[in-house]
């Protein structure tokens, strides 16, 4: 039995969404006021640097609860809680791990033992 080929209009979208990069899926948005800048999605993260208000970002993805969002500048790239950024973000951006990866981390099997540090 011989494979049935595609329809050309099918293939061609296919195509399509292979080639629209992954910032297209990134939001271009701003700072409401001024805000921290840190190194991973949580108040316990080192602040980076500090964005002035009105700070144009590209948010290119958020953890899962869309508190924390990792923006990228001109100069830095790093998370911000999303209370502070101009246009809603739910929905409108992957959802990316706290490493900024749109894959989950990889999960550590049950049985594999936990060593002490030392």
């Amino acid at each position: 039995m011989r494979p049935v080929a595609a329809p050309p209009v099918r293939r061609f979208v296919l195509a399509a969404l292979l080639l629209v990069p992954l910032s297209a899926l990134a939001l271009d948005t701003s700072t409401t006021r001024a805000v921290n800048m840190r190194t991973g999605p949580d108040r316990f993260f080192e602040v980076m640097t500090v964005l002035p208000a009105r700070t144009a970002v590209r948010v290119t993805g958020c953890i899962s609860s869309w508190h924390w969002c990792q923006v990228v500048t001109r100069r830095h790239r790093g998370w911000v809680d999303s209370r502070y950024l101009q246009h809603p973000v739910r929905g409108r951006v992957p959802v990316v791990d706290e490493r900024g990866s749109s894959r989950p981390p990889p999960a550590r099997p049950r049985d594999t033992p936990v060593r002490p540090a030392g």
